[in-house]
């Protein structure tokens, strides 16, 4: 990086007007700003963090301040990551033409793209203070924003979108996500009807190491070049299989007989305790879908669950009984001919 070279920051506005586009200092301020022309601008990996930045830079500081920034004339190329792990802060990005790289995650620092955005894996903002925005059109397997306002006022096209009520496009016809979780909105802030989902289903298609949206997992994911997606391409990871327990037995026989199993999404049946007797009963999803979401379930009788589950049971040789405090809780004890 040669020709990378610190500019002051009232040269920067006069140049790229910088003060314009992000929350800046004053006409006083005596911050610096990296500039990186384009035809040069292919790298490894970009820090967008105060002192990795400076570190980054290479350069011999005079000034005593960090970085304020760095201005891309021209297109980027970042082989593995542009990463910003600051919460509440972090150096400004423009870039005056095209970005590609394999993930890109923001959470204080303020990003601006005039060009496209092609990325491999994940484009993710995680955290309020920043604000990223893509002026022309964006790519991605994953776009993730929690907190972090992301406007794409260019085409937006991914195999998963969660908006977490913070994302926002020009021309919802110019949109192909092939799933959502969360609320998508206009550029004034008003809801987009037709895109997004108030239903967390679509989270399913995430490996389940990040389903809960773990920020820093995310982040150290996106690092190391993970795909966030449950069925990414490359060799699967092994993992050792859990030992059989006999609780394990009694699932297997409501799975075979057709009961639906509880899990964050769907309601259905539960297994308790570590020993005989278990107990066996209908539990309600945690995050059940909104009625009439496309591809949900039909909803559950509770009653006709537990039935469901009692016959299940007893057809399949366990001793099933009702809970005597507890009627909408079956007890089941050991099955007929095991030890």
């Amino acid at each position: 990086m040669d020709s990378i070279r610190a500019v002051s920051l009232h040269e920067a506005d006069e140049t790229f007007g910088v003060r314009s586009l992000f929350h800046l200092g004053g006409p006083d301020d005596t911050g610096e700003v990296l500039v990186l022309p384009g035809d040069s601008a292919a790298l490894e990996r970009l820090p967008l963090d105060f002192s990795h930045l400076d570190a980054w830079s290479g350069l011999t500081k005079t000034h005593p301040g960090m970085y304020r920034g760095l201005v891309v004339d021209g297109d980027l190329t970042v082989t593995d990551w542009i990463t910003n792990w600051e919460w509440d802060f972090g150096p400004f990005l423009l870039v005056r033409g095209d970005v590609r790289a394999k993930n890109l995650a923001t959470a204080g620092s303020e990003v601006l793209i005039e060009g496209d955005l092609e990325v491999e894996q994940t484009v993710a903002g995680i955290y309020n203070h920043g604000h990223t925005v893509v002026r022309g059109d964006t790519r991605a397997e994953v776009v993730l924003t929690q907190e972090h306002l992301t406007e794409f006022r260019g085409g937006l096209e991914a195999r998963l979108g969660i908006a977490g009520n913070f994302l926002r496009v020009a021309d919802p016809a110019r949109v192909r996500v092939g799933a959502w979780s969360g609320c998508v909105r206009d550029l004034r802030g008003e809801l987009v009807p037709d895109l997004g989902s108030r239903s967390t289903r679509a989270l399913r298609a995430l490996d389940p190491d990040f389903r809960d949206l773990d920020s820093r997992a995310i982040l150290k994911a996106m690092e190391s070049g993970r795909s966030l997606l449950l069925h990414s391409p490359g060799p699967a990871r092994p993992l050792p299989a859990p030992p059989r327990t006999p609780a394990d037995g009694i699932r297997d026989a409501l799975r075979l007989a057709g009961c639906r199993e509880h899990d964050r999404w769907d309601d259905g049946f539960v297994v308790d305790r570590d020993r005989p007797p278990f107990e066996v009963y209908f539990c309600e999803a945690d995050e059940p879908d909104e009625p009439g979401t496309p591809g949900a379930p039909d909803p559950l009788d509770p009653g006709m669950e537990l039935t469901r589950y009692a016959a299940a049971l007893t057809a399949a040789g366990y001793e099933v009984t009702a809970d005597p405090h507890d009627e909408d809780v079956l007890e089941v004890g050991g099955r007929a001919g095991s030890d």
